[in-house]
């Protein structure tokens, strides 16, 4: 039997990851995207070639769930990763405390921001949260702007992606399969890679759409030590999948990766599944219901102000229910009349704020809310705890996002600057401190966005001050001034910043610290000399003109 070529492999492993995800596209997509995310309702492989721009959510009779999705999605984007939202640390905690390492941290910091405000990535955040909200799983590919000297970040449609799982359960495989015009795959790839239709395409028909299979996956063929394009850690091949006259696809692009470009996050999962599950698909009880309140209530409103009529035969086609409208008739007993259905649609308006609560529980609405509507009803402190106990509430929710999304698109962003130079010495980047340089270690970013604050507050801060407050306060009670020696100034001072993430730059280094206690002191003792030597002089007759070397000579000179 004959090897299989690249794009035959490819192509397989394509057909098998498409029966696994069908049951999603056929299932619980199918419920989320049509009751609470409309824009995604092309969400099976077939939609792909729908036509574009037609209305969506026909089938929405209750906005509840898509303006909870929208809250989550701006919510997320906002108290997570907004502001002053990372800091950058060494995985040795030890490195983390030396001044020229903290330094170092802050300019590469600096390096990093302005790489994430060069480009797209806030403008795609919510997009890409919404992704998650509803159908569980999220993808975001980034890439390098060569010409322009930043990166790329790209919402894919959940439509276009099939993933598969290495034996950690991390993501390491990414097919997209997707459209492209012959006009941009010529920008892309080169007139010279394309199949002789798609040139043909690009020359007589540049828009006309070609099927592009887009698959990155572990380099298995890899040769250590070896630096190529093809020998990095994940393979990276775009083909043509039907474009070629003879069926063999045309490979486009045969390349590699460090890192592998697409951060696919899934917002819940259990370990027997591949795809993600959402807050949208653990409301869609409630969804159904609401929907179900809603169109039923339509259909009520609309029977009660045009009910159904009795009319008597001879008012066949001779009957007028417009506004205005005159209705002639001889006997009064033969008249038009309602028909009596002998029903009253009756849902208490307490039931249907029930359901809506429940599914705003589940994106967790009321923490991205606690400051709307509450004035007046609570002082800032108490929205504040509010606002904390919620938030404790999410941290599955940012631990997961963190590690599948926003770490990874962190690395690809750190190494496509690397790959351009910008944390060079030239680029005004300072020499690797010694001490990394000598005790190793990776650079890990933590999150540090209003979020993330709020939860370090409930886990880390909030116990440390409650604690320290419960010492100071049993020491007065007992009159035991010595208890608070068990506590270490500096440490907690230290702990108490690193929790409510307080910017490195404006925390004094050790020897500062030390240098500032020194002239505390020496001005302490200073005035302590002045007063005593104040003191001495009021024994000292004043008849007389000190002599040198006396008490009152001394006094005069620390005087001045």
């Amino acid at each position: 039997m004959a090897e299989q070529t690249l794009q035959q492999k490819i192509l397989l492993r394509q057909s098998k990851m498409e029966c696994i995800r069908r049951d999603y596209e056929d299932g619980i997509w199918v419920d989320v995207t049509r009751l609470g995310n409309p824009r995604r309702e092309d969400i099976r492989d077939d939609d792909k070639t729908n036509l574009k721009g037609q209305r969506k959510g026909k089938a929405v009779y209750d906005g509840t769930a898509l303006g909870s999705l929208n809250i989550w999605a701006d919510g997320m984007q906002g108290f997570l990763l907004s502001g002053t939202w990372f800091r950058s640390e060494m995985s040795n905690p030890e490195l983390n405390e030396v001044d020229s390492v903290r330094n170092w941290l802050q300019i590469y910091d600096r390096k990093m921001y302005a790489a994430f405000e060069r480009s797209n990535y806030y403008a795609i955040l919510a997009e890409w949260f919404r992704d998650a909200g509803s159908i569980g799983t999220a993808t975001l590919f980034t890439e390098e702007d060569v010409g322009e000297g930043k990166a790329v970040h790209i919402v894919i449609h959940p439509r276009e992606v099939w993933i598969a799982e290495d034996k950690s359960g991390e993501v390491d495989t990414v097919h997209r399969k997707f459209m492209m015009t012959a006009r941009v795959m010529e920008q892309k790839f080169g007139i010279k890679n394309l199949s002789d239709m798609a040139k043909q395409n690009a020359e007589s028909e540049p828009d006309k759409e070609h099927e592009i299979i887009h698959a990155v996956f572990p380099n298995e063929d890899r040769m250590a030590g070896k630096r190529t394009a093809k020998n990095k850690k994940f393979r990276s091949v775009y083909l043509e999948s039907k474009s070629s006259k003879d069926g063999e696809p045309n490979i486009l692009r045969d390349s590699g990766f460090d890192i592998n470009p697409y951060a696919v996050w899934r917002f819940r999962k259990s370990s027997d599944e591949i795809y993600g599950y959402s807050p949208m698909a653990d409301a869609l009880v409630e969804i159904f219901s609401l929907n179900q309140f809603g169109k039923t209530r339509l259909m009520a409103a609309q029977k009660s102000v045009d009910p159904a009529m009795n009319v008597p035969i001879e008012m066949r086609g001779r009957v007028r229910n417009m506004p205005h409208g005159n209705n002639y008739y001889d006997d009064p007993k033969r008249v038009m009349s309602p028909i009596a259905l002998g029903g009253n649609f009756n849902l208490s308006l307490e039931e249907t704020e029930r359901v809506v609560e429940s599914v705003k529980d589940k994106f967790r609405v009321k923490f991205f809310q606690a400051f709307i509507g509450r004035q007046g009803e609570a002082t800032r402190e108490e929205i504040l705890q509010i606002k904390n106990e919620q938030a404790g509430l999410m941290i599955a929710q940012t631990d997961r996002v963190y590690v599948e999304g926003i770490r990874r698109i962190f690395d690809i962003v750190s190494e496509i600057e690397d790959r351009r130079g910008a944390f060079s010495e030239e680029q005004g980047m300072p020499p690797i401190p010694d001490e990394i340089v000598e005790s190793g270690g990776t650079i890990n970013f933590v999150l540090t966005g209003p979020l993330r604050q709020a939860q370090r507050q409930v886990t880390e801060l909030n116990p440390i001050i409650e604690v320290a407050r419960a010492i100071a306060e049993q020491a007065e009670l007992l009159q035991k001034p010595e208890m608070l020696d068990v506590i270490n100034g500096d440490l907690t001072a230290e702990a108490i910043a690193e929790a409510g993430f307080f910017p490195q730059r404006l925390i004094n280094s050790k020897d500062v610290r030390a240098q500032i206690r020194a002239d505390r002191q020496a001005a302490i003792e200073q005035e302590r000399q002045q007063m005593m030597l104040l003191e001495a002089a009021k024994t000292v007759p004043l008849d007389s003109a000190p002599e040198d070397g006396s008490i009152m000579a001394n006094v005069a000179e620390a005087v001045g």
